[in-house]
């Protein structure tokens, strides 16, 4: 059997979205974010995983509210980035890495949404779960931190290699669309990336993953490296930072 690192995308509430990264080779998985345990349950169940552990991203209760069920099922360690997350048994920061037989995650300290914020990537595997930090075509809703920050914990993940694929927080891709297009009229590159996300939500019920170099192209919040972005920021006299907080108002009210 080839070795493989998969990814099983689990939806949670409304539109919240846990993953389970497992290797099919000695069954080991890691959840993300679980916030309903019953379906991540019924998947470990059925495929005989075994958990090593499991990564919080924040406080927020509907990226954590499955751990009490989760670990009643089966006991694995808890990382998070903030001891008052219930049953935190490894606090992270920056630059941590956690390791396993089968991955590797290092910690990236994403402040702006929420203070203790952060997200796991695991290079060698060309993965990232991001939270509420970065949404396709968007970014989290700032409650603690400050434009600053966010734009700050945005440009560390923009950094990242542009092969990464992402897997964030929330089934948000559709209305961050349809709110860039109100924003920037008549642009090619929104139009047409639009029929190729609909096709992939038909065919499989999601938006995720999504490919991080793509996303420095499209994402305004991440990059502005369009010539659109630009053009309307010069209009504007924005500088980056500026331009982010403008966006980021507009969003919020949307």
């Amino acid at each position: 059997m080839t070795k493989r690192i998969l990814v099983e995308i689990i939806p949670q509430l409304k539109d919240n979205y846990s993953y389970l990264v497992y290797s099919n080779v000695n069954k080991l998985g890691f959840v993300i974010d679980p916030a309903d345990a019953a379906p991540i349950i019924k998947f470990i169940k059925d495929n005989d995983i075994i958990l090593s552990g499991i990564l919080i991203t924040h406080h927020h209760a509907d990226h954590n509210s499955g751990v009490n069920d989760l670990i009643k099922f089966q006991s694995a360690k808890i990382y998070s980035p903030d001891n008052n997350i219930n049953k935190t048994s490894n606090i992270v920061k920056e630059g941590d890495l956690i390791k396993s037989d089968f991955i590797e995650f290092e910690v990236i300290a994403t402040s702006g949404h929420t203070l203790d914020h952060v997200v796991y990537c695991s290079k060698q595997n060309n993965l990232l779960f991001s939270g509420d930090a970065l949404f396709r075509f968007g970014c989290g809703r700032i409650f603690e931190g400050t434009c600053d920050e966010m734009k700050r914990s945005l440009n560390k993940i923009e950094k990242l290699d542009d092969s990464i694929n992402v897997y964030c927080g929330h089934e948000y891709t559709i209305h961050n669309l349809n709110f860039l297009k109100g924003v920037f009229h008549n642009d090619k590159m929104l139009d047409e990336i639009e029929h190729d996300v609909l096709k992939q939500i038909k065919n499989t019920k999601t938006s995720m993953p999504f490919n991080l170099g793509n996303e420095k192209k499209l994402n305004p919040f991440l990059s502005l490296g369009s010539s659109t972005y630009k053009n309307f920021m010069k209009r504007k006299g924005f500088g980056n930072v500026e331009m982010f907080r403008y966006l980021r108002d507009l969003r919020n009210n949307y």
